[in-house]
């Protein structure tokens, strides 16, 4: 069989990581095609990471994220045209180019891997394309983050209705990676006749062996209690909420740590710089890019905390602490509370309660024991649900079956 995937990013992260680990375990037999925007800034990496048998075919037509770089010499008002004129033709645009690129590759089936919902212009484009050229095998829809409800411009909102209807004559189903995930797309009522289901997302086992000294690296001393946060320089992560956390974590922990790593902007990045700069605890706040190397940053902290404040569908990162017996401090965000077993692998926490948030950061800092004995139930908790292997065995099993799309895939994917 033919199989392509088409995907649409913006920085590196989560949506590499399941990528790569989706092509990792897809069949070998299956011819595989990864298409993937030219502009994405982890398409370098993704070449490396997936099978050699993967063929990755870059696509360079025009994307919205791509119009302030593209035409970066031109005047503001040049582009403001640009882009009202992308947002009147850009979906026609999109399929018809996105129709150009299967039509010459000749395949079997499509799965689009998309950010969230409507998320990528090119998703929404190349599902449709798709349904033009095979419309007895509609593409699979993937959806990683929650889905955004309608627009409040009365023009936007008709536009975003019509291409919901188009997008529901056109897919086979949506796929979303949890629960929440899945569930908020019912505030779409374009898309509530579509069959829908969730497979929670899954890595590989990660080895933490340490390959350099990580407070030796970053000049730390050589006692500090490092929390780790792993998340892309975006305010939905809860930047600002960590660093107002971490005041009453080195005021209960002189020697506690926030490593911050994450793909980003500069301008997004420079808006986490400023809140350091204006905290208290500057000092103990450390601001990194997206890192590689996580099994070795993994295996050398203490903690792992994702204080998102919104739009947090899965949380990889999470998942990967668990897959290096890290015990984990969450918010009561989106499909956290589904990845994270309160009080046994680590602690749900109110997303505005930064009290709590830091009294539970401070218990696991102080009590090895404790931190050991959570990251064992994690790690089992991980060899569970959120195995690469299980998670592939799962889409393949959609991919050849789409009758089974449906309870029956909700069942099997649901929190136990």
């Amino acid at each position: 069989m033919r199989m392509a995937f088409f995907t649409q990013n913006v920085k590196k992260g989560g949506l590499d990581t399941f990528v790569v680990n989706l092509l990792l375990h897809w069949p070998s037999s299956d011819s595989i095609t990864l298409f993937c925007n030219r502009s994405h800034p982890g398409l370098a990496d993704l070449r490396i990471r997936v099978p050699k048998h993967v063929v990755v075919v870059p696509y360079d037509f025009l994307i919205a994220q791509d119009i302030e770089t593209r035409f970066a010499d031109r005047s503001r008002l040049v582009q403001l045209m640009i882009k009202v004129l992308f947002r009147l033709v850009g979906i026609p645009y999109l399929v018809f180019k996105s129709r150009q690129l299967f039509s010459v590759a000749r395949l079997d089936r499509l799965m689009v891997i998309n950010g969230s919902y409507p998320g990528g212009d090119a998703c929404i484009g190349a599902t449709l394309a798709w349904a033009t050229l095979q419309p007895g095998r509609l593409a699979w829809h993937n959806v990683h983050n929650l889905a955004l409800p309608y627009h409040r411009s009365v023009l936007r909102r008709m536009k975003e209705r019509v291409i919901d209807w188009m997008m529901a004559q056109s897919v086979a189903g949506f796929i979303g990676v949890s629960s929440s995930c899945i569930e908020s797309l019912s505030i779409r009522s374009g898309l509530n006749g579509c069959r829908k289901a969730f497979v929670y997302n899954g890595t590989e086992p990660i080895n933490s062996a340490q390959i350099f000294s990580l407070r030796e690296k970053l000049s730390l001393p050589a006692g500090a209690q490092i929390v780790l946060m792993l998340a892309v320089y975006e305010s939905r992560k809860g930047h600002d909420f960590m660093i107002r956390v971490m005041r009453d974590v080195v005021a209960a922990v002189p020697e506690a740590y926030l490593l911050v790593c994450g793909d980003g902007t500069e301008k997004e990045r420079q808006v986490i710089r400023n809140l350091r700069t204006m905290s208290p605890v500057a000092s103990h706040v450390v601001l990194q890019p997206h890192r590689p190397d996580i099994g070795n940053v993994m295996g050398q902290v203490q903690v792992l905390v994702a204080p998102s404040q919104s739009d947090e569908s899965f949380g990889y990162t999470v998942a990967e602490a668990m897959a290096c017996a890290l015990p984990v401090v969450v918010t009561d965000v989106g499909g956290l509370p589904e990845v994270v077993e309160h009080g046994v692998t680590g602690y749900v926490v109110g997303r505005a309660d930064a009290k709590e948030f830091a009294a539970r950061v401070v218990q696991l800092l102080r009590d090895e024991a404790q931190r050991r004995q959570m990251g064992q139930m994690g790690l089992k908790r991980f060899e569970k649900h959120f195995l690469a292997e299980r998670m592939t065995r799962e889409y393949v099993r959609l991919s050849d079956n789409p009758v089974l799309l449906g309870q029956d895939c909700v069942r099997r994917g649901a929190h136990s």
